[in-house]
Formats: structure tokens, sequence, C-alpha cells
């Protein structure tokens, strides 16, 4: 999937290993001296992704999204023009990241509506990462588990590569379970969370601050 001047639709449940595949395709950027821009449809994601990024290649990581101050914009923006980043994580304004190498452009969870801008300046960035790929010759993955029906009727079409990640990395489902909570007003709970939730999560917590 690291083919220069290529659109790919990576298609895969939750758990599939979709965040390996970018890792993979950024390393080998990383390898031929270019750059990556990883788009994420929400802002609190952003530091999950640059953290993954971060542990994996040890490099300092661009941040780009409309929640930094200018002052804070200025300083990324810079960074990236000068060269001394090669990697941009951030929601739907990374797009705009002034790389002069771009490699790939990696835009997750494609489906989210939070990649359209419906205010000024007002875009597309699944089309705006098209002609990014294709100016710069790059690599542009679209990757989700419920792609939009644009998407997967482009790549229905042939438009797009389609490739398939059908099963989970350890093979098994989550284990989900359904309460009642009917049943949890009986017992008094009258809070917005089952009595067994709360007991996970209180166990969660005191594994974490051990």
């Amino acid at each position: 999937m690291d083919q220069p001047n290529k659109s790919y639709l990576l298609k895969g449940v939750t758990g599939s290993g979709k965040t390996e595949v970018f890792l993979q395709i950024v390393e080998e950027n990383l390898k031929n001296g270019k750059d990556s821009i990883i788009l994420v449809p929400e802002i609190s994601l952003t530091p999950q992704t640059i953290e993954r990024f971060q542990g994996r290649f040890n490099q300092k990581i661009a941040i780009l999204h409309s929640r930094l101050t200018q002052k804070e914009k200025f300083q990324q923006w810079r960074m990236i023009k000068n060269g001394d980043v090669k990697i941009v994580v951030g929601a739907r304004s990374a797009i705009f990241a002034p790389f002069k190498n771009l490699g790939a452009i990696i835009i997750d969870e494609e489906h989210d509506k939070s990649y359209i801008s419906s205010q000024d300046p007002k875009f597309h960035t699944d089309e705006l990462a098209l002609f990014r790929q294709k100016y710069n010759k790059a690599t542009l993955i679209f990757a989700s588990a419920t792609p939009s029906i644009k998407t997967m009727t482009k790549a229905l079409n042939g438009q797009n590569n389609l490739v398939e990640l059908k099963n989970r990395v350890n093979g098994k489902m989550p284990k989900v379970e359904i309460v009642d909570m009917r049943e949890e007003l009986k017992k008094s709970n009258y809070s917005m969370i089952s009595s067994s939730l709360y007991d996970k999560i209180l166990e969660k917590l005191k594994i974490k601050n051990k």
C-alpha cells in the first residue's frame, strides 16, 4: 500500500490492525526521506495517535487543529515549513500542512462528517487530499470500518484500491454485556451507568494507579 500516486480504501473492523498499517506506511516514508500527514476526525483523538507514532519512531511530531492558539499554530507551521518534522497529526486543518516532500496522507475514520468544513474556508478534506496526492505523487489512504458511500463507491468503481482487513488481530470480538437499566432502578441505582460498568471502571482505575 505504499505505492506512490495511488489511493486506497483500507476497510477493516475495529482491532483489525489498521493502525499498524499506518505505522508501516509512515516508516517506509521516513526511510525514503518523505513526509506524512495523518488525519483524525476528533481533536480528542490526537494525543492518542501522537503517542502511538512517537512510541514507534521517536520522532518530533507536529500537531495541527483548530483549538491551538495563533502562536501555537505558527510554531507548528514553522516547524513543518522548515523541515524540522516529517510527521503531522491533526484534524482536518492538517491537510494544509506545508510539506515539500509529501509521501503519504492517511485519513482515519474517513466516514466522519467532521472532515467536511461548513465554515469559511469551506472544503471537503477528501477532495483536498486527492489533489495533494496527485500533485505530490503521494500515497493516499482512506481508512474506516464503515466507509462513506462516496468512498466505497469509488473503491467498487476502481478509483480507489480496496484493501480489506476482515479479522481482528486476536481473532476475537470484545465481550458485550447488555444490562437492563430497569432492573438497576429496582436496586436503587439511579445513575446513568450500571453497577457492573461502575465496578469495571473502578477496577481499571485501581490498576492504572498502581
